[in-house]
């Protein structure tokens, strides 16, 4: 995705509380979110979710620690009750606003996802199901050792 600072768009798939992100190098965001080594040696672009998603825009995508292939559906909870706790505590702002990572090196179909997608050290995450306006809030491109700091 090439993208400028501030520029607006329009994402879906995965999001996470930017928390857990902000002031992260490069290198600890791919291990933060389970994305293999090297992922983001050509840098990421991070956009901020222009509104709070609202049920039935998200479903619940567990932490990183289980990548999207090797999950499986909650068992013994109330799905919708879960889903209207996690778009309660979504914010427009701080570290609750949700944001969207673009590895600049994207998905590569001839890795198997064990590899691509390893387990992460842990961040919750959502997956968006409708797109949602965003921004674009960093750009950031020194690998390993560039960090998240959002523009606004």
């Amino acid at each position: 995705m090439t993208l400028s600072l501030g520029a607006k768009t329009q994402v879906s798939g995965y999001v996470t509380k930017e928390k857990f992100l902000k002031g992260r190098t490069l290198e600890e965001i791919e291990k933060i979110l389970g994305y293999h080594p090297g992922r983001l040696a050509n840098g990421a672009t991070f956009l901020k979710l222009d509104r709070v998603p609202q049920p039935g825009e998200f479903s619940l995508a567990g932490y990183s620690q289980v990548a999207d292939h090797r999950a499986t559906p909650p068992t013994g909870i109330d799905v919708n009750k879960v889903t209207q706790m996690a778009a309660a505590s979504f914010a427009a702002t701080g570290g609750d606003r949700l944001v969207k990572v673009f590895p600049a090196i994207g998905h590569n179909a001839s890795l198997d996802n064990d590899h691509q997608y390893p387990p992460g050290a842990g961040c919750p995450q959502w997956k968006l199901t409708t797109k949602i306006d965003a921004t674009v809030v960093a750009i950031v491109s020194l690998f390993p050792k560039g960090r998240y700091f959002p523009a606004a």
